[in-house]
């Protein structure tokens, strides 16, 4: 008997609980719709989500992406316009063909690559080659955060006030875990940059939320990132919350804990010296030091948010702690920014 991959026990714990719409029914529905002679489920799914590729469509050479996807995970369409404005065709379109049951179906163009979880090296030390391309790799990713950067969005006073206020309540709840997951120094430290961070003065910017090497999608040869993919997660927040997941691709976690690139430290560097050079911002000024600092503020505390709390049902950070020790090996890695 051949066991089962990893992708195809998550797409069945997906529909295990759910009478109706089955597999097969999303599995016709999309093939009516894409008009695709063969559909094939995509080969990182989602937890929240039946997402499927439609092939062989006559005269429509792009493939088409079907995606049904429960309530707590719909696109909004403002989201993906704002998106699409920022980081332009890296974001595919999407379009809503109303609901089967409870799941929600939409459509997208198949943008060219694999994702970054099939790509990225999972050894610690890089041929020539590698390091080459994975430099490419964090370049890419540092334009996507200097897009960000360059092109903060409105946020009224209540708004930052609200922000602030719930990542206070979660901070606030992990002081008094026991043993605890997140020292009361890092605490401390982290509740000292929310001045700067939930202030009008700092960036706040369209943030992914879920910026995971599932969700980044790269050409297998170079790894230039042909791709920014699932934004049910997105939301306006302060610059730098998801600039832990530099740390997530500069690495990989093994059965044995995690594991760093040897030349990691040149990677980061690389980063950030392509962040300077989009944004037009003087790598060797003093006021980089305090961009750099404030920005690393953020992402220790996005860190935190990430892997310190369960997810709601729709994946976004609850209140609730973590019970997971697989989620806690991430924060020591990721703390030493």
């Amino acid at each position: 008997m051949t066991e089962k991959s990893w992708a195809q026990l998550s797409i069945d714990r997906f529909f295990e609980n759910r009478k109706s719409p089955s597999q097969a029914e999303c599995y016709r529905l999309a093939r009516s719709i894409s008009n695709a002679s063969v559909v094939r489920p995509v080969d990182v799914p989602g937890s929240l989500s039946y997402t499927v590729i439609g092939t062989g469509r006559p005269n429509q050479g792009q493939d088409l992406i079907v995606s049904f996807r429960e309530k707590n995970s719909v696109i909004d369409s403002a989201t993906i316009a704002l998106a699409r404005s920022i980081h332009g065709c890296l974001v595919p379109e999407a379009t809503y063909h109303g609901k089967i049951c409870d799941l929600h179906i939409y459509t997208m163009s198949r943008l060219q690559g694999i994702s970054s979880l099939e790509a990225l090296s999972t050894k610690a030390e890089l041929t020539p080659e590698a390091e080459a391309s994975h430099t490419c790799y964090v370049k890419h990713l540092a334009r996507y955060f200097a897009r960000c950067w360059l092109m903060p969005q409105p946020t009224n006073s209540e708004q930052l006030v609200e922000h602030r206020s719930g990542v206070n309540r979660r901070l606030e709840k992990l002081r008094k875990i026991s043993p605890p997951i997140v020292s009361d120094k890092t605490i401390n430290e982290l509740e000292c940059s929310f001045p700067v961070l939930f202030s009008h003065e700092y960036p706040q910017v369209l943030t992914h939320n879920d910026l995971s090497k599932t969700n980044i999608l790269v050409n297998d040869e170079s790894l230039k990132i042909t791709g920014l993919i699932d934004w049910s997660l997105a939301s306006v927040l302060p610059f730098g919350l998801e600039l832990f997941s530099l740390s997530l691709m500069t690495g990989y976690m093994g059965i044995d804990g995690w594991h760093s690139y040897t030349c990691r430290d040149k990677l980061h560097n690389a980063f950030w010296k392509e962040f300077c050079f989009a944004c037009a911002i003087d790598y060797d000024h003093a006021r980089w030091k305090d961009v750099y600092n404030a920005a690393q503020s953020a992402a220790r505390l996005g860190a935190v948010l990430h892997y310190a709390f369960e997810r709601n049902a729709d994946g976004s950070p609850s209140e609730e702690v973590a019970t997971s020790q697989w989620m806690w090996r991430f924060l020591p890695v990721l703390l030493e920014l």
